[in-house]
């Protein structure tokens, strides 16, 4: 049920609901660290929480994880790298 937590998450951070979102992220990843997706909207809304020191490490992550994707561009300028 991995990806149901992530998209749990994913409808609650869409919602406003980001602390659950993060809850529900971080849920994920105990099940499965390295889940890319994950990882880019836990980053993501810890970004939007302006919670960036705890993004950082899931930006990196993400990017350790799935450097080609589409949204790897994003994760960079997120890092400033």
């Amino acid at each position: 049920f991995v990806e149901a937590r992530a998209n749990l998450g994913c409808v609650l951070a869409e919602t406003g609901d980001r602390e659950l979102a993060v809850a529900a992220f971080e849920g994920a990843l105990q099940f499965h660290v390295d889940y890319a997706d994950v990882h880019y909207h836990l980053a993501r809304t810890l970004d939007e929480l302006g919670r960036t020191s705890s993004a950082e490490s899931h930006w990196r992550a993400f990017l350790r994880l799935a450097p080609d994707s589409p949204w790897a561009d994003e994760a960079r300028e997120r890092l400033g790298i």
